[in-house]
C-alpha cells in the first residue's frame, strides 16, 4: 500500500509526478490537507435592480448594517425582514454605472459613500434615516479610503493622478491648508488605483508604488516616497488588504506586499499562467479582490467572459501559501456583519426552523460574527454559510520515469466521507490524453475502491457530492505496483 499526499493546486506546473495537481475545485486550503467550502445560501429579498457596490459594517456600539448602491438609489438592509430599505435623500437620483461603481468606508459613525458621477454622500449611523451631501464641498471620487484619523478620496475624474484627504479627526473639512486637509499629485506613475487603510498608506498607482507617511505638527502632513517604478496595480479593484498586508493583481500575476514595500509574486509559477492566459485586458481590469472577514484568506473572483459577472473565485491562504478555486456565479463578494437574533428574533425571520437561510449553529446569526458574502445573479445578498459545495479533488499523476507499467487494484481516499465518487484516469504514453474510466462508488463496509488498471501513467479524480458533510482529505492509499510485461 502507496500513501500518495494530497497535492496541492498548481496549475502552472508539470504535474507528472510531481507534489501538485491541475484540478482542486470548491475546497479551501488547510494544512496538509483540503476542508470543504461552504455553499452560498441566499438571504436579503432582491435589490430592485443590479448592485453596484455594497458594504458592510459594525459600528462602535456593536450594532451592524449593510449599505448597497444602485444606478440611482442607496439602501440598507432591514435586519429583521431581510428587505432593502431606500436611504437615498428627496428629490436625488443618483447617476453611478459600470464604470462609475459605489465604493463606501466608515469614519466613526459616519459611512461614507461616493462614485465619480455624483457629489460624495454620508449616512450617520444610529441618527439619520437617509443619507445626505458630505459636507465641505469634498471632490468627486470613485474611491474612499480611511488613513487613521483622514478620509482620503482617490480616484478622481478631475485628477486621477491625485489622493485628497479631508481634515484631521473631521470628515467634512475639504479646503487645503485647514485643520491638515491637503492633496498629493503623482507626476509619474498613471493614474491613482488604490491604498491601503493605515496611518502610514501604501498606495497603488498603474505603474508605480509609493509609501505614504503621516508627519504630526508638519505642515506637509503626508511624505510620500517610491517604493517601486514600473510596477503598480493594473486591476484597481484587485486590492485587497489587512492591516498593513495588501494583495493586488498586476500584468501577468498576484502579488502581495509588505508595510517595507516588500513585493512577493505569490502566483508565480502556481496560478498565474494558467489564470492570465484566459484573460483580456479588459477583463484584468475587472479582477475583484476581498479579504476573508475571519480566516487569513484573500479571494479575487475572476469574470472571464467580460459579461458583469464572476464564473471562478481564486482563494488564496497566506498562512499556508496555497490556493485553490471555487464556482460561483456573483455579482459582487463582500464580507458582512449579520445581525445578532435570539430565538425569539429567528421567529420574525421565518416561521419554521426549516425555513431559516442558515442552520442555527450559523455565524450568520450570530451578533457581529463576520462571514463572506455575495450578491446572487437575481441581486439577493446572501453568505458562504451553507453545506459543502460540491468538491473535485484531483491526485497529481503518477508514473515510473522508466515507463515501467503499473498495477493499481484498490484506492482507499483519506476523507471522512463514504459518499464519493472515483474516477480513474490513465494512460501509456504522455503524449496521449488521460483517459477517464466511469466513476465508481466506495464499499459500504470497508470504504475502498475497488479498481483493475494496468497502465504507465495513473491519476485519481474524487467527487463529493454537494450537501454531504466531511471535514478534511490528505490523501490516497493506493494498492499500486509493477506490472508485469506482456
Amino acid at each position: 500500500m502507496s500513501f500518495i499526499p494530497i497535492a496541492e493546486y498548481r496549475p502552472d506546473i508539470a504535474l507528472l509526478n510531481s507534489a501538485y495537481s491541475d484540478e482542486i475545485r470548491n475546497v479551501l486550503p488547510a494544512d496538509g490537507s483540503y476542508i470543504p467550502m461552504p455553499s452560498f445560501k441566499p438571504l436579503s429579498q432582491k435589490l430592485p435592480s443590479m448592485p453596484l457596490g455594497s458594504f458592510a459594517v459594525r459600528s462602535a456600539d456593536g450594532g451592524t448594517a449593510v449599505f448597497a448602491g444602485t444606478a440611482t438609489r442607496l439602501y440598507r438592509l432591514n435586519n429583521m425582514d431581510f428587505s432593502w430599505q431606500d436611504i437615498t435623500p428627496d428629490n436625488i437620483t443618483y447617476s453611478a454605472n459600470l464604470q462609475a461603481r459605489w465604493s463606501f468606508a466608515i469614519f466613526g459613525d459616519y459611512v461614507i459613500a461616493v462614485n465619480k458621477n455624483d457629489a460624495p454622500q454620508v449616512f450617520e449611523l444610529g441618527k439619520a434615516n437617509t443619507f445626505r451631501p458630505l459636507g465641505g464641498r469634498p471632490p468627486r471620487a470613485g474611491l474612499v479610503k480611511i488613513w487613521g484619523d483622514f478620509v482620503c478620496l482617490m480616484q478622481l475624474p478631475d485628477n486621477p493622478g491625485r489622493v485628497f484627504w479631508s481634515g484631521l479627526n473631521d470628515a467634512e473639512c475639504w479646503t487645503p491648508g485647514e485643520n491638515n486637509c491637503d492633496y498629493q499629485d503623482f507626476a509619474d506613475g498613471g493614474f491613482v488605483q488604490g491604498s491601503t487603510e493605515t496611518t502610514n498608506p501604501i498606495i497603488f498607482l498603474q505603474s508605480g508604488i509609493y509609501a505614504g507617511s503621516f508627519i504630526p505638527g508638519s505642515d506637509i502632513v503626508f511624505s510620500f516616497r517610491k517604493l517601486h517604478d514600473k510596477r503598480g496595480a493594473v486591476s484597481a479593484q484587485s486590492i485587497a488588504c489587512r492591516g498593513t498586508q495588501a494583495f493586488y493583481a498586476d500584468q501577468g500575476g498576484f502579488f502581495q506586499i509588505g508595510a517595507e514595500g516588500d513585493i512577493a509574486a505569490i502566483g508565480f509559477e502556481k496560478v498565474d499562467r494558467t489564470v492570465f492566459s484566459r484573460l483580456n485586458a479588459a477583463s484584468i481590469s475587472e479582477i475583484y479582490g476581498v479579504i476573508d472577514p475571519f480566516y487569513a484568506r484573500i479571494y479575487w473572483a475572476m469574470d472571464y467572459e467580460g459579461r458583469g459577472r464572476f464564473d471562478e473565485m481564486l482563494v488564496y491562504d497566506w498562512g499556508l501559501q496555497r490556493w485553490s478555486l471555487i464556482n460561483i456565479s456573483a455579482l459582487a463578494v463582500l464580507p458582512i456583519y449579520p445581525a445578532g437574533y435570539s430565538l425569539e428574533g429567528l421567529d420574525k425571520v421565518a416561521d419554521r426552523l426549516e425555513d431559516l437561510p442558515f442552520s442555527l449553529d450559523s455565524k450568520a446569526w450570530q451578533g457581529s460574527a463576520p462571514i463572506l458574502g455575495m450578491f446572487s445573479d437575481d441581486y439577493r445578498l446572501g453568505a458562504f454559510s451553507g453545506l459543502p459545495m460540491e468538491a473535485l479533488i484531483s491526485s497529481q499523476e503518477l508514473g515510473s520515469s522508466s515507463g515501467a507499467m503499473q498495477r493499481i487494484t484498490a484506492l482507499y481516499p483519506q476523507i471522512d466521507s463514504n459518499a464519493a465518487q472515483l474516477e480513474l484516469g490513465s494512460r501509456n504514453l504522455a503524449a496521449e490524453s488521460i483517459g477517464w474510466g466511469p466513476p465508481l462508488a466506495a464499499s459500504c463496509h470497508t470504504g475502498r475502491y475497488h479498481l483493475r488498471s494496468r497502465a504507465r501513467f495513473h491519476k485519481f479524480r474524487l467527487r463529493v457530492p454537494e450537501g454531504e458533510i466531511w471535514h478534511h482529505i490528505n490523501g490516497f492509499d493506493a494498492e499500486l505496483n509493477r506490472a508485469g510485461q506482456r
